[in-house]
């Protein structure tokens, strides 16, 4: 191998390095914001048949739920009496509404920790019970100005088999932001009952922090410098 080959070796390890030490702290600094983003805090199974029905209020932990009428909004578990499922996540998942009420139930949660001016993903899941498809709308109650955005579920054999994954950006005015999710039944009735699951907000996960774009802003200018150093040698 000649020298000048082993020298450009070395500085791409060098280089790779570089970029890795500065990109570790995204990684590292990543936190969770959602509470109990996959409804496995509480047992969905107490109701018998790996159902509990009626959910209201504070009895999904970390979320509120606004209005029921006393066996809907629900939640299930795998291993349930209608063979339906399973959960994109764990062992269980919410269901926000029946269509056959002509009702849109609704379920919300207010999130901390979050800086303002910064842009979040707020990634779910959904499901419809049968064929296609149920429609959830997500909304910001407070602390972001995002428009309310509408996500449609796949289409589902019985009950509630196939789970589609979303995404929905917002920016935060504030460092907190309660989030909304609306069963659509009443406008769009195809696909009947709405099932969320697998809710997530990462902070710091996606924005580098001040001290991680200096890392990189370093591990950058080696970078360049090594470059130019290469290229006089190469010249001469």
């Amino acid at each position: 191998m000649s020298r000048r080959l082993s020298g450009f070796l070395a500085f791409g390890s060098l280089a790779a390095s570089t970029l890795a030490v500065s990109a570790a702290p995204l990684a590292a600094n990543a936190t969770e914001l959602v509470v109990n983003g996959s409804f496995e805090a509480d047992d969905f199974g107490t109701g018998g048949g790996g159902q509990r029905l009626g959910l209201i209020g504070n009895d999904v932990t970390g979320w509120f739920i606004p209005a029921g009428d006393g066996i809907y909004p629900w939640g299930l578990q795998n291993g349930n009496q209608y063979n339906a499922g399973p959960a994109d996540t764990g062992n269980q998942w919410f269901i926000l509404g029946e269509v056959g009420t002509g009702k849109d139930y609704t379920v919300q949660q207010t999130v901390n920790g979050l800086t303002s001016g910064q842009t979040y993903n707020l990634t779910f899941a959904l499901a419809s019970e049968l064929g296609c498809c149920a429609v959830g709308e997500v909304s910001f109650l407070s602390g972001s100005s995002t428009a309310a955005q509408n996500f449609t579920a796949p289409s589902s054999g019985s009950y509630w088999t196939s789970w589609g994954h979303y995404t929905d950006t917002f920016v935060a005015t504030a460092s907190s932001v309660t989030f909304q999710v609306k069963d659509l039944a009443i406008e769009f009735p195809g696909g009947d009952d709405l099932g969320l699951d697998s809710f997530s907000i990462l902070a710091g996960g996606g924005v580098p922090e001040p001290a991680s774009w200096a890392m990189m802003l370093i591990g950058f200018a080696a970078i360049g410098a090594g470059l130019r150093q290469r290229g006089r040698a190469l010249a001469a």
